[in-house]
């Protein structure tokens, strides 16, 4: 079994049909706003025509004393495996630059308001958790204290109540013939043929994750980059796959699946012939 290629830990004790696993993971998030391109295809912001990007990041030009509101909305990151994503997540953002102070016209010195960042999950990329603010937080890194930005950090959690009918569902596609019983793709696959509005009640793990940040965009004062980093960590106990081949794909990938429309009309999971 190939090692996870995303900054994962995994070791496996296989006994039986039943593999034993502590699973660990890391997935970072950085936008440049100096660089358009990579803003544009990591972000999304209010008001594109009023909002703008220059060499010093995103923002608007202007008194420095006037403010505009408005936001900045993270494009979806995929997290855990694509056999199994997780429940419970801690989050950190860091946001570049502080507020800088200035003079307001009276002359009296004030210092922006540093803004909020709120972040939201979901099972498939069309169903979505509230959103849910995250708490400033104080430098902890060196890197941190030296270059102090803006901090939030958080952890994001499913209630278990959310997860019973999801988790009596998993044991129950556990109980087919199937290529692997503990395959949480296959398993989503399967019970939306009978269940197709499943994710329109239930939100029962963190597939997918979004950030949005609200703050008054003062004039001068642009925002340069954007930074989250989300650590996550999951029960490794699964029912190995009757081809171990399968862990060299799946473990190198995120969480993937997606609700299509189209495509929930798909067949029943191939069984071994």
């Amino acid at each position: 079994m190939t090692p996870l290629a995303i900054a994962v830990a995994l070791t496996l004790t296989v006994a039986a049909q039943v593999s034993h696993a502590s699973i660990h993971g890391l997935k970072q998030l950085q936008v440049d706003f100096t660089d358009a391109s990579d803003a544009t295809n990591k972000a999304t912001w209010s008001e594109p025509d009023k909002l703008t990007i220059s060499a010093a990041g995103l923002g608007r030009d202007g008194d420095v004393a006037s403010s505009r509101d408005g936001w900045i909305q993270t494009r979806p990151l995929a997290l855990g495996l694509s056999w199994r994503p997780p429940y419970a997540v801690s989050v950190r953002v860091e946001i570049h630059p502080s507020p800088t102070e200035f003079a307001q016209n009276s002359g009296q010195k004030s210092t922006p308001y540093g803004g909020d960042v709120y972040v939201r999950y979901s099972p498939d990329l069309k169903h979505w958790s509230s959103w849910q603010v995250l708490q400033s937080a104080e430098p902890q890194s060196r890197d941190e204290k030296k270059d102090r930005g803006r901090l939030f950090s958080g952890t994001i959690r499913v209630p278990y109540s959310e997860r019973g009918e999801y988790n009596a569902l998993l044991r129950e596609y556990s109980k087919l013939d199937v290529p692997w019983k503990s395959d949480e793709e296959a398993a989503v696959r399967w019970l939306l043929q009978s269940k197709r509005d499943f994710f329109s009640k239930h939100l029962p793990f963190i597939g997918y994750m979004e950030f949005r940040f609200e703050c008054g965009f003062y004039g001068d004062q642009r925002i340069r980059s954007f930074k989250a980093d989300v650590s996550y960590g999951m029960s490794g106990l699964h029912s190995a796959p009757k081809d171990k081949n399968a862990y060299k794909e799946r473990d190198s990938s995120p969480w993937r699946f997606k609700t299509n429309e189209e495509a929930e009309a798909e067949q029943p999971p191939e069984r071994d012939k």
